[in-house]
């Protein structure tokens, strides 16, 4: 899978099932009650959570990509496709601060 070769609605679609299924294994793995975001310091994507399955290739492929990011750049992509949008949550002084984030994460990501 190669990223440079896709547009930027294919990366987006992507990184929402990356998002989708992190989301869940946060939510499946006892955290129920709280919010996907509520750990501010979370910016780190782990694949070696422990999970009675192993993480699917696809997601691991964009973990790798997502970890050689910047921290604000991984800030961003957390808080749009983990944490739905809530910028506030994460530690970003304005909505134009994560949107340029984003826009530079999702830059880098395409190549």
């Amino acid at each position: 899978m190669q990223i440079e070769r896709m547009s930027i609605k294919t990366l987006r679609g992507e990184l929402k099932t990356w998002g989708r299924y992190w989301r869940g294994q946060e939510y499946g793995g006892g955290y129920g009650s709280r919010s996907a975001c509520d750990k501010l310091g979370e910016i780190r994507i782990e694949s070696s959570v422990n999970t009675e399955q192993p993480v699917p290739d696809h997601v691991q492929f964009y973990d790798i990509q997502v970890e050689q990011l910047s921290q604000d750049c991984r800030r961003a992509l957390r808080v749009r496709y983990i944490c739905k949008k809530e910028w506030t949550l994460i530690g970003f002084d304005s909505e134009k601060s994560y949107q340029y984030w984003l826009r530079r994460a999702e830059g880098e990501l395409l190549g």
